[in-house]
């Protein structure tokens, strides 16, 4: 018995020791399996961090799992990833890994995934990754059939997907975030029946930018009979859920590449109007267990026939909601004659037979009736619109039906629109043709949210013609931010329905408007991020992207505006903005103690790399609040901080700008000229090393009567042309560059008074300056000025040496010869002499 165990217990030990370690034999002659296969079946980018092993995880099946695999496109989707996976997983049968026939496959499992599937406005995909395989030779075939992995599903499991589907042709667009599901059946028979599983936390669906789903909750649970010789599936007991919809679906599917085939009809017997009112997301998301309603609901819809490209099956959704109303039990009113008859469908064919009836969607709000009729008919080719609002909507009521929270809103809407027209009408400028009147009138209103400041429009009128929309009589206080508004907009229904270019007229004024209570990221960062690299996609994407459908001519007049550190005063100029633009024109503002007037412009045409191109005229400002305000300058001039005094003068820059819109240091590329009068340099580091230097300490309390210099700015770094600084009676030449890394790299003269002391002899000190801006050095270059001093001299001296000599002819014959000499024998002399005096 003993003996039993022991042998028995040893076996398990072998057999799980073995489970460690087999794994590791396989893991590399798998890895260059699933790499090879890969290549030879996808014409894509694909990798995996990891490939494991392991013989516990679905015993007695062998799993084999990549850990963080992706798969990218080729070609114009070479950027795009198709799919990222934390994890996938397949079970492969354990007895398959000991021979070379093929792994048999019949579970997989994939987790943590993010999947982005695109189609082009010209119809390309970027999930057709697949190698072609319709002239494959006989050979290619049989190479195919031998592919060492053989797929007998029985299970595929998915966990936490977010799925994109952007199709730019079709104007679709949907959002599926954490997607759970779980198929099973036998997938490698020719029929079985599958049984599905799957959730999604939201689901959002787009067509022509207009919402018809907006963070749906829904589930489904079914199974399907699924002949997978012939592709065709048809539904048996299942269920569905969309919020509180619950319903089901008879009928089958047919997959018949290119086309899908179909008959289904929805079962929803049991709706109610409370389920109906699921659909609205704030109301679903609010409280929704307690909402009590009345009245009576009816969803009815099916789809039949082929769906292929634009060609659609004949469907019909029918919507019909009578007398009825909602009413949360802790408030004190409710909303009732709720009405909706809504019916989508098409007949089968065309996409563009489709039409869409709401006739009508009204109710009463606090005793105030408002409706909403509409009919759209070809909304593909030319869309025939017919709408109409009319109503008062008291905002102040709103807190008595629904739970606001925290958030306090008051004021009254009255609309009266009414639109008819064809879309052609509008894009060929016939508003002969277009019915389209009405006006929404604003008045009182107050909103109050936390951490928000409060929001507040007395008066505001919007009317509507067929050419134009007309926004007057407005007037917006935002905190302590004020903004009166008067504009003109046409094609503003070309720009609604179709994003066509909406073009007018804005007059804006304001008395205080601080940019900082709108700015969504801190500015405090802008300085290291502007010196760290050029504009990145991740950098950039809180820069201010202007629209490229926009046309408006803009004057403002805005008597105080707060940006970052800086206060702009008597702001006044014209603004146009197009094309992803914003040009400024003679915009002119008093900051910084003076006065600037700045024409160019800022673009967004590429959002990635926003860019700012202008030039600025420099009146009267202050170097010391120059240095306070500027982050540019901060990095660039770091001496204004100790500068005494104002300047004028005009710079031209170009440069990218960074998520806080502050320039990118190092792309900063200008120049421009500054002059100054009556400038104090007391305090100025490097002042006060040239006054050490020269022995001169009357120089670092001297005040420039005149100063001008002009200047470039290219690679990270400002040069200046040779300039003259007067300080009494001193006067100093200087030039040279200053750079992002605060370093400094000047040279100079400085004429010396007859005052100056012994060292006035020298008449002229040449000057070295290097180090930083904290740190300065500053040298005289003794050698340079020896040899100029003695090259003044050289020819009188030799002149007098060949007379001395009797050697007139001789030194003429070999003047350069004892020029030479001479010059080298008293630029020693020279030096020596200046050593002395400059220690």
């Amino acid at each position: 018995m003993k003996k039993g165990l022991k042998i028995t217990g040893i076996t398990v030990a072998v057999i799980l020791i073995l489970m460690f370690l087999l794994p590791f034999a396989f893991q590399g002659k798998i890895a260059g399996i699933v790499k090879t296969e890969g290549n030879k079946m996808l014409n894509a980018q694909f990798d995996f961090q990891n490939l494991n092993i392991s013989l516990f995880r679905n015993f007695p099946k062998a799993s084999v799992t990549l850990e963080n695999f992706w798969l990218k496109g080729t070609g114009e989707f070479a950027n795009d990833t198709l799919v990222q996976a934390g994890e996938v997983t397949a079970a492969i049968n354990l007895f398959s890994l000991f021979g070379d026939s093929g792994y048999d496959i019949s579970k997989i499992s994939i987790a943590d995934t993010r999947l982005h599937a695109i189609v082009l406005p010209d119809g390309k995909v970027n999930w057709d990754i697949m190698k072609p395989d319709s002239t494959a030779t006989e050979a290619e075939a049989e190479t195919e059939e031998a592919s060492p992995f053989r797929v007998k599903l029985q299970q595929f499991l998915i966990k936490n997907m977010n799925l994109v589907y952007d199709d730019r042709q079709g104007k679709m667009y949907a959002d599926v975030r954490n997607l759970n599901a779980l198929c099973s059946g036998d997938l490698g028979s020719d029929r079985t029946t599958l049984q599905l599983e799957a959730e999604t936390e939201a689901l959002t669906y787009k067509m022509n930018n207009i919402p018809f789903l907006s963070n749906a909750n829904i589930s489904a649970k079914m199974d399907v009979d699924a002949d997978l010789a012939n592709n065709k599936f048809t539904l048996k007991d299942n269920e569905l859920r969309l919020n509180a919809i619950k319903t089901s679906i008879d009928g089958w599917v047919a997959l018949k590449d290119p086309a899908i085939d179909m008959d289904l009809k929805l079962n929803t017997n049991e709706v109610g109007f409370k389920e109906i009112l699921s659909l609205i997301p704030a109301i679903y998301a609010t409280e929704f267990s307690s909402l009590k309603t009345d009245g009576t609901a009816t969803l009815a819809a099916y789809a039949k026939g082929t769906l292929q490209g634009d060609t659609l099956p004949e469907f019909n959704v029918d919507m019909k909601v009578k007398n009825a109303m909602f009413r949360y039990p802790a408030l004190p009113a409710g909303v009732d004659q709720i009405n909706i008859d809504a019916n989508v469908k098409n007949p089968g064919g065309d996409i563009d037979l489709t039409t869409v009836h709401i006739k009508p969607f009204s109710f009463r709000l606090a005793g105030n009736p408002f409706s909403v009729t509409a009919d759209i008919k070809t909304p593909v080719s030319d869309p025939d619109i017919k709408a109409e609002a009319k109503g008062v909507l008291n905002l102040g009521m709103i807190k008595q039906v629904y739970p606001l929270g925290d958030m306090e809103l008051n004021g009254v809407i009255n609309a009266d629109m009414q639109l008819a027209t064809l879309m052609s009408y509008i894009e060929k400028e016939q508003y002969d043709r277009v019915q389209a009147a009405g006006t929404i009138g604003l008045t009182n209103m107050k909103l109050k949210m936390k951490d928000m400041p409060d929001v507040e429009i007395k008066k505001s009128l919007l009317t509507f013609t067929p050419k134009y929309l007309q926004l007057s009589e407005t007037t917006v206080n935002i905190g302590k931010n004020d903004l009166t508004a008067n504009s003109r907009f046409e094609n503003y229904i070309g720009y609604a329905m179709k994003g066509t270019t909406l073009k007018g007229t804005l007059t804006v004024h304001s008395n205080h408007f601080n940019l900082n209570d709108f700015m969504t990221t801190s500015t405090a960062g802008s300085t290291t991020a502007a010196t760290d690299s050029v504009a990145t996609p991740s950098s950039a994407g809180g820069a201010f992207e202007v629209p490229k459908n926009i046309d408006f001519q803009m004057d403002a007049n805005l008597k105080q505006v707060l940006f970052d550190k800086m206060a702009f005063n008597n702001m006044n100029g014209k603004l146009v903005v197009k094309d992803g633009k914003v040009d400024m024109k003679n915009l002119s503002m008093n900051t910084m103690g003076g006065n600037v007037v700045m024409n160019g412009y800022y673009s967004s045409a590429n959002i990635k790399k926003p860019e700012m191109n202008a030039g600025f005229k420099l009146t009267g400002l202050s170097f010391a609040q120059t240095y306070k305000e500027l982050d540019m300058v901060q990095k660039m001039a770091p001496i204004f901080e100790n500068l005494k005094g104002n300047y004028s003068g005009n710079i031209n820059i170009h440069t990218d700008l960074d998520a806080e819109m502050s320039p990118v240091l190092n792309t900063l590329q200008g120049n421009g000229n500054l002059s100054t009068r009556d400038l104090s340099l007391s305090g100025v580091k490097v002042i006060d090393e040239i006054a050490d230097a020269t022995k001169q300490p009357n120089l670092k309390n001297m005040k420039v009567k005149d100063m001008s210099l002009d200047f470039t700015i290219k690679d990270g770094r400002v040069s200046t042309k040779p300039f003259d600084i007067k300080l009494g009676d001193y006067n100093m030449n200087l030039s040279g560059s200053t750079g992002l890394d605060q370093t400094i790299d000047y040279s100079g003269k400085v004429k010396l008074p007859a005052s100056a002391g012994d060292i006035a002899k020298l008449s002229t000190l040449d000057l070295k300056i290097g180090g930083t801006f904290n740190s300065p050095k500053v040298s005289i270059d003794t050698k340079s000025m020896a040899n100029q001093a003695v090259e003044s001299v050289a020819n009188k001296a030799i002149g007098e040496l060949g007379k001395k000599l009797g050697l007139d002819s001789a030194a003429t014959a070999n003047k350069d010869s004892i020029k030479q000499k001479v010059t080298e024998k008293a630029a020693e002399k020279a030096l020596d002499f200046l050593k002395k005096k400059l220690k």
